[in-house]
């Protein structure tokens, strides 16, 4: 008897054992997590419909500053994410902001800060999605406005 036909066998058993493993090995199917389920529950579904809520019920808008800086707040930007989505929902409302500062410093600096505020508050609101009609006052300026309108007023801590 010659090696080779022990070794050919040999070959042959492993060969054949390594295709039967595979259908031997147990499949496991793992959990689906919460954010796939929900990512998946959410496709094609429509945004949620716009508020019902009256101009009354969401104006005045406060958007809080820190001490002498322009930049919005966390706060001030959760307020305006949704006045943001209020305005869209009803293009044809407009908004005026009423900038104020903090009544520390000369006036011009007080009406520069005031001034960039109220830019940084209308850019945002862009940014948001509001393409209405929206008006800057100047700092102390009274709301001349008759008709329906948001009110945002950026304000500063005023200490």
């Amino acid at each position: 008897m010659s090696i080779h036909r022990p070794l050919s066998a040999l070959a042959a058993v492993l060969v054949c054992a390594t295709a039967l493993s595979g259908c031997l090995t147990p499949r496991v199917q793992p959990v689906t997590s919460k954010a796939v389920l929900d990512a998946r529950a959410r496709v094609g579904a429509k945004a949620a419909a716009c508020s019902t809520e009256d101009l009354d019920a969401v104006s005045p808008v406060n958007v809080g500053f820190a001490f002498d800086d322009p930049a919005i707040t966390p706060a001030g930007q959760a307020r305006l994410v949704a006045a943001a989505r209020w305005l869209a929902c009803n293009p044809t409302i407009e908004a005026v902001i009423q900038p104020d500062a903090d009544h520390h410093g000369d006036a011009a600096h007080l009406n520069t800060l005031a001034q960039q505020r109220a830019l940084a508050v209308q850019t945002q609101l862009r940014a948001l999605g509001a393409n209405n009609v929206i008006r800057q006052l100047a700092r102390g300026a009274a709301d001349p406005v008759t008709a329906p309108h948001m009110l945002i007023v950026a304000e500063g801590r005023g200490w």
